[in-house]
């Protein structure tokens, strides 16, 4: 049989060395029907199709060769880097124990079976394999490279800095050093310097996909959005399989409002569904993924992010009468931002008999006045930023918290990897993100029956710990007669005459088909204008353009600009006559400033629980004329209250009359009844 077909393996081995690798494939799978155990055509089969970029498939012919040939080094070497590029962790670690066993102590085997040890989170086991493989070679720069990645997923971006540093410095050359050690830095939220070895790593390889969206992140953080969305875009071109980049280049884009249609939501969202890692869970809340892909997103991101939860390692609540509750609050939001505002007026109100309160910083500190305030609200403060998740555990542990509460959830500069550890006998996910983690290690999400309602909560991880009202908390600590003079309209950028329907909602909260529906009302009532929140100066063109081309004269949009403190916001807001909310991320903070204000809100309520935040609030404060059910309504509602004084003026004098009495603006009630539902969990965790 060797002899019928001699002469096509001596054309598919001529193939696969000129590099014609599509004709080589083609030859061994012809060769393979004759005979499917040919060692040669199993292997050039799998590199070909490996070099292909087709790695997953590569996996099957490169392991039936390997059978064959168990003690064949190179064919072991050429499967287990199949199966780890194909993120088969566990089969790349078996392969790679077979191959230590043929050549052990051999620097690269160990490193790379090190790599697949860490990838599948098993992160002791690969630390002493690769000190092994340098006490072997101490110049082996992809050892110490690889030992730094190890290090940054266990958040020792300092180690792992000079981990890179090492690396670098035996090969300057090595571009996936440079951005790996510029992820390092940018862990330690040193921008720039991250931001200059991104660029370094970007001059040895301009067609490094994943440098370029690294590059990305760090402009991103630097404020810099029209630069990030530059990288987003160069780094999708060069390679849009990138896990989480779609997602990333698709809030680039909703952020400057660039609304084209690539890549589309709706191709994002099939691939999300079927298991692919095409976006980080946040950006799904702006987009109309229901909430059973929201939890599929969230829990393959966590999987992929964290390890899992050893359950056996959890302390039990031990608590005697009189001994107060701890409880711990983590942030990176701890400053002039709508989380650390209203923790601060919240904290105010803690009954310190019955709990002690930690505040657990995870931002580096800036100094602003909340962050300043905020210090002195716990009874301990501590900052973690720059501490690894080993010694940061090491040091809550230390403080015998009987509740933990993430105040991050999957938003920017969370520490997820700490909740997976388990910190408390309880964990708590609230405020911060309105969306279900994904996990099974928090013990409870909190929010109102309006904002998930009981037949809501299969497409939750978490059990969800209900409070009597809306969930959240206002800031009520600036009354209304310290908000000072009504500001004129002129001083605003406003017209001295007109409708003045608002949103001050986030530019990537604006989807075109609530700008259509805005512009539709521009449309249909003469003389008003849109105020909006101030985006960057490419969002405002991109929102100009827009409305030209529906028709409204551009001058119609008003761009506010920031105040200087909040007392003077709160006062202008006053100006607008209705505030116009999106649906699927609706205004929070945003819609309980504007409801504080005076401002009636108009939302139209969603299916997610980020789409029924502001519906929450505004039917505690007993206005449900504002809610609509449909687009159509939301359109009649607003028209009827641009269009009829006395509809416009009657629900402000109600929401006024409320303003004083009404459950959503009682901050000491609402601290009671979360004390409430803490020391509930606290009860029911010791019962266990």
């Amino acid at each position: 049989m060797t002899q019928a077909y001699a002469p096509m393996t001596q054309q598919m081995l001529q193939a696969f060395q000129g590099q014609h690798l599509e004709t080589a494939e083609r030859l061994a799978r012809m060769i393979l029907k004759i005979n499917a155990k040919d060692l040669a055509a199993l292997q050039v089969c799998g590199l070909s199709l490996a070099m292909q970029g087709r790695v997953a498939e590569s996996v099957g012919p490169l392991y039936k060769a390997a059978q064959q040939d168990q003690k064949n080094p190179e064919l072991l070497s050429n499967l287990a880097k199949a199966q780890h590029g194909a993120e088969l962790y566990g089969d790349a670690i078996q392969t790679y124990k077979k191959l230590d066993k043929l050549i052990p102590n051999n620097p690269q085997i160990l490193t790379d079976m090190a790599t697949a040890l860490a990838k599948s989170k098993f992160y002791d086991e690969a630390a002493a394999l690769f000190n092994q493989a340098i006490e072997i070679q101490p110049d082996y720069f992809l050892a110490w490279s690889n030992r730094g990645n190890l290090l940054s997923d266990l958040r020792l971006s300092e180690e792992a800095i000079k981990s890179y540093q090492k690396a670098l410095e035996l090969n300057p050359h090595y571009a996936e050093g440079w951005t790996n050690y510029g992820n390092a830095l940018f862990g330690l939220a040193q921008y720039e310097e991250a931001k200059a070895a991104h660029q370094e790593a970007l001059r040895l390889d301009p067609n490094f996909g994943e440098a370029w969206s690294n590059y990305g992140n760090t402009l991103l953080e630097l404020k810099l959005g029209g630069e990030s969305f530059d990288a987003y875009e160069k780094a999708f071109s060069i390679k849009p399989e990138i896990p989480y980049l779609m997602g990333q280049y698709f809030a680039a884009k909703t952020n400057l409002c660039i609304w084209d249609k690539n890549p589309a939501e709706d191709l994002m969202l099939r691939m999300v569904a079927a298991g692919e890692r095409r976006t980080i869970p946040f950006i799904l809340l702006q987009t109309a993924a229901s909430l059973e892909l929201q939890r599929l997103c969230a829990k393959n991101f966590s999987e992929d992010r964290f390890p899992k939860l050893d359950k056996s390692s959890i302390r039990r609540i031990q608590k005697m009468p009189g001994d107060k509750i701890r409880i711990g609050y983590f942030s990176s939001d701890f400053r002039e931002h709508p989380v650390g505002i209203l923790m601060e007026n919240l904290l105010k109100m803690h009954d310190r008999e019955q709990f002690e309160v930690y505040g657990f910083f995870l931002n580096s500190p800036n100094g602003d006045g909340v962050e300043k305030r905020l210090l002195e609200s716990f009874n301990l403060a501590m900052n973690l930023n720059g501490i690894g998740d080993l010694e940061a555990f090491d040091r809550i542990s230390a403080q015998h918290l009987d509740i933990a509460i993430d105040l991050n959830g999957h938003t920017s500069g969370a520490r997820t990897a700490l909740f997976a550890r388990k910190i408390a006998p309880i964990q708590v996910n609230y405020l911060g993100y309105a969306g279900t983690s994904g996990t099974n290690f928090y013990d409870a999400l909190i929010a109102d029956e309006l904002a998930i309602p009981r037949e809501h909560q299969v497409h939750y991880s978490e059990p969800i710990a209900y409070l009597p009202n809306s969930f959240f908390p206002v800031d009520t600590s600036i009354p209304l007669e310290d908000f000072g003079d009504l500001p004129s309209r002129v001083s605003q950028g406003l017209p001295e005459t007109g409708f003045i329907f608002a949103c001050f909602n986030n530019a990537y909260k604006i989807t075109p088909p609530i700008f259509d529906v805005w512009m539709k009302l521009l449309q249909e009532v003469p003389g008003s204008v849109l105020w909006l929140s101030k985006p960057s100066e490419k969002a405002i063109l991109n929102l100009q353009k827009e409305a030209e081309n529906r028709g409204i004269a551009s001058t119609r949009l008003i761009f506010a600009t920031r105040t200087p403190g909040r007392p003077e916001h709160l006062s202008r807001l006053r100006l607008a006559d209705l505030f116009l909310d999106t649906p699927h991320y609706n205004a929070h903070a945003t819609a309980a400033d504007a409801l504080w204000a005076g401002l009636p809100v108009l939302t139209q309520i969603g299916n997610t629980f980020a789409g029924r935040v502001a519906a929450s609030q505004i039917s505690t404060l007993g206005l449900n004329e504002l809610i609509a059910e449909s687009e159509l309504e939301y359109i009649n509602k607003a028209l009827e209250f641009a269009r009829n004084p006395g509809a416009l003026k009657a629900i402000r004098q109600k929401l006024e009359a409320h303003r004083s009495h009404s459950p959503l603006f009682n901050t000491k009630q609402y601290v009671k009844d979360l004390e409430s539902l803490y020391i509930g969990l606290v009860n029911q965790a010791s019962l266990l």
